[in-house]
């Protein structure tokens, strides 16, 4: 397996990235204009892997859809395809094959799709026949992904009589849900999200001319991560809007304590690295941006700082078991974790390493989390590529502000 070894000389980091397309508004700008707006121009779309799948699977006309492992793609297909009237099969990777998407599959079978399991029973891959589908009302289990519910969202408008979700539970990452909707409502769609109810017209609008992709701040989350960890840093990141629609523009909040400072300069902004605010026990919940936990597990580790984030339950079934390699990882630097069904703590940082070697268990997120820590001390990678996921550009962006990557 291919393996790199990334150093820093410096420490010193200073420069401007530009970060790609936000993929989470790219996926759901790609699946709205397919199904409304087909000379929409869309500029500045990411060119992540999971991207990729689905402007392949929009594009192509195989009855077999396979998206690898990207997530995102298995839960807007499903959705998309029910409404196709075409027969297809819908599949992933190995790991795909053990992500739930029951809860999904059971709304639109409500709703008059036809959709069958070819293996194991609510898991892809899946049977996507001719259905009758229709609106109506369908209540649904919010705790295990908001991607089934943006996935309904988008289809709503399509269906005769609309849409109305009543969601059940806590909801897990309900800022998607908000970028959904506040994305469909800059389209023109009418979307009503009051509490725990989403209503969804049937009113299909004039669409817009063009769109621009915000960068994303999922990817930008790393750069936060390297402004802490860098002995000086300063970093602009343009293309950036001040108010987001995206949820983990949070991330400049989680940091600001930490002494990483974010200010808005022109189309974009700058982080700096500045003083930190004393705080002897960080406890926070990062259930609506769980794709910021391994980010602020490998901050508050090599910060030392004893640490508890709640609301982690669907990490165990993204990519990867998240929770478990990160305490597995972060445990070969010294540190120490406790993890349960949804949460992680921890209890001791890093220690005095060398030539730590890192795997990246199939997940980008791990990779890119982990890849700051090179400014502390050398480090080495396995599978970097894995990054290509979300982030094609992630380690040629490294380099520009004086990481040195080598391949093993």
């Amino acid at each position: 397996m291919k393996k790199i070894r990334i150093n820093h000389p410096t420490k010193k980091v200073i420069g401007r990235i530009s970060i790609p397309g936000s993929k989470s508004e790219s996926n759901r700008l790609l699946i709205l204009k397919a199904l409304y707006f087909p000379k929409l121009q869309v500029s500045g779309l990411s060119d992540s892997r999971d991207t990729q799948y689905i402007q392949k699977a929009l594009t192509e006309r195989s009855s077999t859809v396979d998206v690898g492992d990207a997530g995102t793609a298995m839960r807007f297909l499903t959705a998309y395809l029910a409404l196709s009237g075409r027969e297809y099969i819908l599949t992933g990777s190995s790991r795909m094959k053990e992500r739930p998407i029951g809860i999904l599959v059971d709304a639109l079978n409500r709703l008059g799709a036809n959709i069958t399991y070819l293996e194991k029973e609510g898991y892809p891959p899946l049977q996507i026949r001719q259905g009758n589908l229709s609106g109506g009302e369908i209540n649904l289990d919010s705790t295990v992904s908001s991607q089934f519910i943006s996935a309904l969202m988008m289809i709503g408008p399509a269906l005769q009589g609309g849409l109305s979700l009543k969601m059940t539970g806590f909801s897990v990452s309900a800022p998607y849900i908000y970028l959904t909707a506040n994305l469909m409502r800059r389209l023109g769609f009418k979307v009503k999200v009051l509490g725990e109810q989403i209503r969804v017209e049937d009113f299909i609008p004039k669409p817009p001319a063009q769109f621009q992709v915000e960068p994303d701040w999922s990817s930008a989350s790393y750069w936060f991560l390297i402004s802490l960890l860098a002995q000086k840093a300063e970093i602009y990141l343009p293309g950036f809007r001040q108010y987001s629609l995206q949820g983990d523009a949070f991330v400049s909040g989680l940091f600001e304590p930490l002494g990483v400072h974010s200010h808005y300069i022109g189309s974009g902004f700058r982080l700096k690295k500045g003083e930190a605010r004393q705080n002897e026990n960080y406890r926070l919940s990062l259930v609506h941006n769980p794709d910021l936990a391994q980010t602020l597990s490998v901050a508050f580790a090599a910060l030392r700082l004893p640490a508890t984030i709640h609301g982690l339950q669907t990490l165990r079934i993204k990519e990867t078991d998240r929770l478990e390699a990160l305490q597995r990882e972060l445990y070969k630097a010294g540190a120490k974790l406790q993890i349960g069904k949804d949460y992680l703590k921890i209890q001791k940082g890093f220690d005095e390493w060398e030539e730590v070697h890192f795997e990246s268990w199939n997940d980008h997120r791990m990779a890119m989390s982990l890849a700051p820590l090179a400014l502390l001390r050398p480090i080495f990678i396995s599978d970097p590529d894995v990054v290509n996921k979300s982030y094609t550009s992630f380690w040629d962006d490294l380099k520009k502000v004086g990481f040195v990557i080598e391949e093993i």
